[in-house]
């Protein structure tokens, strides 16, 4: 007898006839792009007729690999993963059957107020009641549940169910993609969005180096590719239903974020209180929705920055050993999607103001680093103007600042010096797609970007066209080469300014590996130096996030008895913040997500020691002192 609950991992070329303790053949599931809404909606109520049931999942190619899982099905349907989308005009009444064919009691949330519960297999009705509408809807095997409920106000929410009673994050195996979108529209609004979940699959006691993350039922790169049109504005939901937090990162372009929520609760931003980004943290059980306009051709795209979330399983049946590159998969697996601009339906030129102005040229050597008092081995970002090269004893850990000048060119020839492949992300930079640096993806019909061979080059042209803190890094095998060192800040500034790293201090946190439990890293040591400051003189303080997992990253300056300074927060991933959110606040653990970068304006205003406290991901921290000086007469 096969248990649903129990996940196995087959090698299919058809599907499977086995049979469950109900008799049951198990149907394949479809990957479900959350374009049609289930049920029927009369007289203002929702219709709606469910049923859990196991499944076979192809997360990637259909008829290669595939998963055995519990996945919820219209009634008489294909079983879809994620489950069948719920969308309703605010106001509307849902009744909602649910039928559990699988031969175990499951646990339901996010579908309120219980009302009946029926034995499918036996004569008969039984009733329970339930005044708590954040209880979950518990159906035995073969039970039938019907629920009703009125939806909340606008929005996007979800509904999950588990095997035994856990919470959404703990589930493992045949439980983990049972969830699906609930969407509330405002009266009247129109649905020209797209709805993406976000699900993870986990053996259960497995490594988390064997997740499989999907969007909408798929991997990378399997998962839905989008043909936009340059100038329109594009719509999406994300919802988060899987056992991790995610760190959305948009290549090429910033993204508006419209509002938060989870399960129970969404809340719409005001127009201007929505934040401009290229990364969102999304919590575990946490949705948003955003809009973009992508204003340039090419290929670009969207993807969860965390190391594990964005690569393939590594021991798996019936997947590789690693994301080895192929030019379907550009080196990449997982929480992935990728978008095809199209040009502008009437192509307007533009006067390029950059045309006649100098082009700042840069050369960036990629080299191996050996080991040295504070630092392991690993690879190194050689920045160089002239073209001599650093002497390798004194090869940086982590890039030095590659500083351009808002709305002047720039040229960056990239000198690959490794026995490997290598790639440089310019993440945040506003670019033309044929640099953006994802190998075999981005690019257009006449240029795109190639692994760069060992021994090769590969020139990067830019115009930045905002002031910030952005990051450059390796998009090659990040789970490798960004733990060996291979990023760096990349700053822009205002035409006339000058950087001056005595009042430009940076903090960029990373990993000396990619497990995750690695030392954490400033500016790539685990003790850094002190760092001078001046009574009086204002700082701007760079803040970067570019290690594999940590999306708690918290950080603080307090003084010697424990109490936080104050600063100003000034732009986030580059962008200015407005000026109402930018007011002097206590410098007490803030957050940076992985891929973030923050930006403050700090004044000192008394001598002594501060000290910058950094924590993540199992407890990790990193301290820093800052030694304030009084002002020299």
């Amino acid at each position: 007898m096969l248990s649903p609950g129990n996940a196995i991992f087959a090698i299919a070329l058809s599907v499977s006839l086995t049979s469950t303790a109900l008799g049951q053949t198990v149907p394949t599931a479809s990957a479900n792009d959350n374009r049609s809404p289930a049920g029927l909606i009369r007289n203002g109520v929702l219709n709606l007729h469910l049923e859990i049931r196991p499944a076979l999942w192809y997360p990637e190619a259909d008829g290669k690999a595939h998963l055995i899982v519990s996945a919820f099905a219209e009634e008489g349907h294909t079983p879809q993963i994620p489950g069948p989308m719920v969308r309703v005009p605010e106001g509307t009444e849902i009744a909602a059957r649910i039928h559990n064919l699988l031969d175990h009691t499951i646990y339901i949330h996010g579908l309120s107020l219980r009302t009946e519960t029926k034995a499918a297999s036996e004569a008969g009705t039984g009733s329970t009641p339930n005044n708590d509408a954040a209880d979950a809807l518990e159906i035995a095997a073969g039970a039938v549940s019907e629920v009703r409920f009125k939806s909340g106000p606008p929005g996007s929410y979800y509904y999950w169910a588990s095997n035994d009673g856990q919470p959404l994050g703990m589930r493992t195996g045949g439980d983990s993609m049972l969830s699906g979108a609930l969407i509330v529209d405002a009266r009247g609004a129109r649905q020209d969005d797209q709805v993406f979940v976000v699900n993870t699959w986990l053996p259960a006691g497995g490594s988390p180096f064997n997740t499989l993350a999907t969007i909408n039922g798929k991997s990378w790169p399997h998962t839905e590719h989008f043909d936009l049109r340059a100038g329109e504005p594009v719509h999406w939901r994300w919802i988060n239903t899987s056992d991790s937090d995610h760190a959305m990162h948009m290549h090429g372009f910033y993204f508006q974020v419209n509002g938060t929520g989870d399960q129970n609760h969404f809340t719409a931003y005001q127009p201007s209180a929505r934040p401009m980004v290229v990364t969102q943290e999304m919590p575990l059980g946490g949705t948003f929705d955003m809009t973009w306009v992508p204003e340039r051709p090419g290929h670009w795209i969207m993807h969860c920055h965390m190391s594990m979330h964005m690569m393939m399983p590594e021991t798996l049946p019936g997947y590789p050993v690693s994301s080895a590159y192929t030019p379907e998969n550009a080196g990449m697996a997982g929480l992935v999607l990728g978008v095809n601009v199209l040009p502008a339906a009437k192509a307007e030129s533009a006067p390029n103001v950059a045309a006649n102005l100098p082009v700042h040229k840069f050369r960036l050597l990629v080299r191996e680093r050996p080991a040295t008092t504070q630092t392991f081995a690993g690879y190194s970002y050689d920045l160089t103007k002239s073209g001599r090269e650093t002497p390798v004893s004194e090869l940086p850990p982590v890039g030095n600042p590659l500083v351009l000048t808002r709305g002047e060119p720039a040229e960056i020839e990239v000198v690959n010096q490794l026995k490997e492949p290598t790639t440089v992300h310019w993440h945040g930079i506003e670019l033309e797609s044929p640099y953006d640096g994802v190998p075999g993806w981005s690019g257009n019909t006449i240029q795109s970007s190639p692994p760069i061979a060992p021994g090769g080059t590969f020139l990067a042209r830019m115009t930045p066209p905002r002031a910030g803190t952005f990051i450059y890094h390796s998009h090659w095998q990040e789970r490798k080469q960004l733990g060996e060192g291979l990023t760096g800040p990349l700053i822009v500034l205002p035409p006339g300014e000058k950087f001056d790293p005595a009042t430009d201090k940076i903090f960029l946190f990373s990993r000396d590996g990619m497990e995750g439990t690695e030392p954490l890293l400033l500016n790539g040591v685990p003790q850094p130096p002190p760092i001078p400051l001046t009574v009086g003189t204002r700082y701007r303080l760079r803040f970067i996030n570019i290690t594999p997992v940590d999306s708690d990253l918290s950080y603080s300056i307090v003084d010697a008895n424990g109490a936080p300074v104050q600063w100003r927060a000034i732009a986030k991933d580059g962008w200015d913040l407005p000026t109402e959110q930018t007011s002097p606040k206590n410098a007490r653990e803030d957050y940076l997500s992985v891929g973030e970068t923050r930006d403050y304006s700090f004044v000192p205003d008394k001598p002594g020691e501060l000290y910058l406290r950094a924590v993540a991901f199992q407890r990790m921290w990193v301290t820093a002192t800052l030694i304030v000086s009084p002002p020299q007469p």
